[in-house]
């Protein structure tokens, strides 16, 4: 007789999981580099249930990569740690892995994330391994080996229950057609989004440079030449801390409902508000006081700033322009 299967709701993409033992287990946030773009394709990034972007400097982003239902492999190239994770590794009770960190970002991890930082150097491949530099020399997290190191050399700890997030398959109400989402820190910097009708999915667009210095936005793919593709887009306008040129941080604002937000899935934009009621639990959004449903799938949360706002630059096409002041 088969085996009955007992199925369990992912949480962050409200996906059906035949595997229990997943609930089990907390998140694992990799941090990822976008920039320089010698650093780009990304690889595994489409096995993330969900990505953190935001800005880290100089017109340019940096990735924060939850894994949680995949236990890919060779998740980078890995990127250095900055103050927003430990707020994004909090909020998500998560593990968190990066290459390194400053002075003053140490601080803050070992003040508020203790034993739960996994760094380039002293955690042993397979747990994190770099390509010698014949290859490369980029560096990359294998996730079911990170897993084990916490399990079986850090402290044990009992596993985050997660309310599941609302999902619809369907989606009633919205506010404008949105078949193109571009997102711009600047004309050399893009991260570009296309809906296709035939994956449900937006697909992301970026900025690549030609032999001859110029620059045209093409499709960007996972290392293993799949489309960077998600089914839901959110951006979270936030309250950016400028330390320096290249030191940031966000206030979330916990307990504050009136944080707006822009949510797009198939092809149509909603605006909304974001929201978390304490430090240490995921984000929800809702549409005027109501909960906003994602699409069942992953979701590319963009963390912009309170002052930007989109613009209709066509029919169903839109910029978005950050700013800090």
């Amino acid at each position: 007789m088969t085996p009955r299967i007992i199925y369990s709701t992912n949480p962050f993409t409200g996906l059906q999981m035949g595997n229990t033992e997943i609930m089990e287990r907390k998140p694992l946030l990799v941090k990822l580099l976008n920039w320089p773009r010698n650093m780009r394709p990304f690889s595994q990034i489409n096995q993330a249930d969900i990505v953190f972007e935001y800005y880290t400097g100089v017109q340019t982003n940096q990735l924060l990569a939850l894994y949680y239902s995949n236990n890919a492999n060779a998740v980078g190239p890995l990127g250095p740690g900055k103050l927003i994770d430990a707020r994004l590794t909090r909020h998500y009770q998560a593990d968190l892995v990066v290459s390194t960190v400053d002075t003053m970002v140490r601080g803050v991890f070992d003040n508020s994330l203790p034993e739960l930082i996994f760094y380039q150097g002293f955690t042993a491949c397979p747990g994190i391994c770099t390509q010698p530099v014949d290859q490369g020399g980029l560096t990359y997290a294998d996730i079911s080996a990170i897993r084990t190191i916490a399990q079986t050399e850090r402290p044990k700890t009992a596993a985050p229950l997660f309310k599941v997030m609302p999902f619809s398959v369907t989606v009633n109400d919205w506010d404008d057609i949105a078949t193109r989402f571009s997102y711009l820190y600047a004309d050399f910097s893009v991260m570009d989004w296309r809906y296709s009708s035939e994956t449900g999915r937006y697909h992301l667009w970026q900025e690549v440079e030609d032999e001859d210095g110029t620059l045209q936005l093409e499709p960007s793919y996972d290392s293993d030449g799949v489309p960077v593709a998600f089914e839901n887009l959110v951006f979270m306008m936030s309250n950016y801390i400028e330390y320096n040129t290249s030191t940031y941080d966000v206030n979330l604002r916990e307990g504050d409902p009136n944080q707006l937000a822009i949510f797009l899935r198939d092809g149509k934009l909603t605006y909304g508000t974001w929201f978390s009621e304490t430090a240490t639990e995921p984000f929800s959004f809702y549409v005027e006081g109501e909960p906003y449903t994602l699409k069942p799938g992953r979701s590319w949360i963009t963390i912009s700033s309170t002052i930007s706002r989109p613009e209709r630059v066509a029919e169903g096409e839109w910029d978005l322009v950050f700013k800090l002041r």
